[in-house]
């Protein structure tokens, strides 16, 4: 997708009203995104999906579909027209539990909040410049979540040192 032409992308964001939710709008309408199709119910998130074509869905934390996580129906549902559309979640604290169920679920990045502008469209444009390969396994369908660095490491004197994880200091009394 060409990044230059901002105005043209389509984001779904998935939340309740109130202020963190408007603080997000004001992001999107910073970065010149003018179609943002706002929803409070994850079930009119997941027809939208079916009948509709975004770029992107920003989803509050852990909202469910009928008892289903919304990232998860979002990415099993046969009748989606783009199950590999990026999604992002966001949290108002995420804790490492958070982080790894909702990559378990298929969520392609979390953001925390207070959101930052400049994190939120760093996240966005690596997802439409460079979307990443997609998994499907009988128990997981989402984005591949190794790095580039877990393929292939750097091998020689450019590998990183593990640095010791406890230091013994020794201070004299004068």
């Amino acid at each position: 997708m060409e990044l230059d032409s901002l105005s043209e992308v389509r984001i779904l964001l998935v939340a309740s009203k109130g202020s963190s939710t408007q603080i997000l709008r004001t992001v999107f309408a910073i970065a010149g995104i003018t179609k943002l199709v706002m929803v409070d119910e994850p079930r009119r998130a997941i027809e939208m999906l079916c009948i509709e074509n975004f770029h992107a869905v920003f989803v509050e934390g852990a909202m469910e579909q009928d008892g289903m996580p919304f990232a998860l129906a979002a990415r099993r549902l046969p009748a989606l027209l783009n199950p590999m559309i990026p999604i992002f979640a966001v949290f108002p604290e995420a804790r490492k539990r958070d982080v790894e169920t909702a990559r378990d679920l298929g969520v392609n990045d979390v953001i925390c909040r207070p959101v930052s502008p400049k994190t939120v469209m760093t996240k966005l444009r690596a997802a439409l410049a460079a979307p990443r390969p997609f998994i499907a396994a009988p128990s997981f369908f989402g984005p591949d979540r190794r790095s580039a660095s877990r393929v292939a490491p750097v091998p020689g004197a450019e590998r990183r040192a593990r640095a010791a994880r406890k230091t013994k200091v020794t201070v004299a009394l004068v």
